[in-house]
């Protein structure tokens, strides 16, 4: 097994170990059930650290390339391989390069409630000075041209520098004209929603999911169905093998609400099923940034970027208000969406566009979501210890891995009106069929955390 490591390139050498294993894999030079060597013996091959190769080893444990035996060692896993038919039959369309312009009621907080509300980064610790610097510079030194009606894809030099961002950080495979700015990522749902969407047709989403995310799919008239989910993820054994969906609606770096990373086996059956059937998939990456016990899984666009839209925002790894969000697209698709586009709102603000372009090549959004993920870890660690010592022996966590929420599973039935019992403690959190709570812990300091986890006992008590 031949691996080098280039240790004067900007790729990370436990990525480069990663990706080198990874690709071996999926092409089967690396077959089901290979023993790999152990990370002391390659580690030392390979003249590098131990932890190194423990972290490349970790993430393709958690994308399920490989699988670990206690007392046996590491192995390859069954079902990783990517059989060539499901290659792309041709090569994928050259997006046109992108041109330069010449000249080159919130739950968080008040009222004494604790919320444990999802999806809310902690604002109070963004960097306000370094954010109001950049914008300052931005409104100074932009062109002329900047200040008047932009490009609805996007100001170029942020899709530039967010191309490579997302090359290094989540494995996509596109360049700069092949991303749309837009304004946040529930824009860019609708916008793909419009874009692939009939009456008549049908769209499949994951169960639990967003309550919003079905209305938006629905509003184009389009059938909504669901598939279920759970802790690994969409259960692709499930995707109907009579009348196929046009879409396929995916969050497989964290699940949303369960927290389920898409192990590679059920990655490739949901490539497999997309192209024989003709379905498109969006894949949701809304908050993959913060994974705690390793580094962020790959896209699921990687692995099929003619077949899949995949989506992001700035809301959690900066802050909600900035409103920035975007879209890959498959290059067929680029400009109907951009003109989609342009007739919803024409552009996204360019200023802050260009402050964001300087925030990323600068280091600013490595630096805050390297200082968020400690934090982040940290209270994920106390909501973990908390809810273990009210009910010990009685709840099981879902989705700790990442993200700014985990599930909750309690072994006991949850009152029917638990929601009053909430608010009569002072606290909010949402409540799924079976026994669960979704509790959002990003945005609570450790003392609130605990204490809301307090305030839920009680009311479950009094129930």
């Amino acid at each position: 097994m031949w691996i080098t490591v280039d240790k004067q390139s900007s790729v990370p050498m436990f990525r480069q170990v990663y990706l080198s294993l990874r690709s071996r894999i999926l092409s089967g030079e690396l077959a089901a059930g290979f023993r790999l060597p152990s990370t002391r013996e390659l580690a030392s091959r390979l003249a590098v650290s131990r932890n190194i190769i423990l972290e490349a080893y970790e993430l393709l444990l958690a994308e399920g390339f490989i699988v670990s035996r206690s007392g046996s060692g590491t192995f390859v896993a069954e079902g990783a391989i990517m059989p060539p038919s499901l290659s792309p039959s041709m090569p994928l369309p050259t997006a046109e390069p992108v041109q330069f312009p010449d000249g080159s009621r919130d739950l968080a907080s008040g009222n004494g409630i604790i919320s444990f509300k999802t999806g809310m980064p902690d604002v109070t610790l963004f960097p306000r000075k370094t954010w109001g610097d950049l914008l300052r510079n931005a409104s100074r030194d932009a062109a002329d041209a900047s200040l008047g009606y932009g490009d609805p894809a996007g100001e170029p030099r942020l899709r530039t520098v967010l191309s490579g961002y997302l090359s290094h950080t989540r494995g996509v495979t596109a360049g700069p004209g092949q991303l749309v700015i837009t304004g946040g990522a529930v824009q860019a749902i609708q916008l793909a929603a419009r874009l692939l969407l009939s009456p008549g047709d049908t769209a499949l989403v994951e169960e639990p999911t967003n309550a919003e995310l079905k209305t938006i799919l629905s509003s184009t008239g389009a059938t909504v169905l669901t598939l279920p989910a759970d802790d690994s993820g969409l259960v692709t054994g499930s995707l109907p093998k009579q009348h196929p969906p046009k879409l396929i609606y995916v969050t497989p770096s964290h699940q949303f609400p369960l927290g389920g990373i898409l192990p590679i086996q059920r990655r490739i059956e949901l490539i497999r099923y997309a192209r024989e059937t003709g379905s498109l998939i969006i894949e949701d990456d809304y908050d993959s940034e913060f994974r705690y016990d390793g580094a962020p899984v790959h896209s699921l666009q990687s692995l099929a970027p003619e077949r899949v839209f995949y989506i992001g925002t700035f809301s959690k790894v900066m802050f909600p208000a900035l409103r920035i969000g975007y879209a890959v697209l498959p290059p067929p698709f680029i400009e109907d969406f951009i003109r989609l586009k342009r007739l919803t709102d024409y552009q996204t603000p360019g200023l802050t566009q260009l402050a964001l372009a300087q925030f990323i090549e600068r280091k600013g959004l490595y630096s805050h979501i390297y200082k968020m993920k400690k934090v982040y870890r940290r209270r994920r660690d106390v909501i973990l210890e908390s809810l273990n010592r009210h009910f010990a022996g009685q709840v099981r966590i879902c989705g700790r891995a990442a993200g700014l929420h985990l599930t909750a599973e309690f072994s006991f039935p949850l009152p029917e009106n638990l929601p009053e019992l909430f608010e009569q403690e002072g606290v909010y959190a949402d409540v799924l069929s079976g026994n669960r709570l979704i509790l959002g812990y990003g945005h609570l300091d450790e003392g609130r955390i605990r204490e809301g986890v307090q305030r839920v006992k009680r009311a479950m008590e009094r129930g």
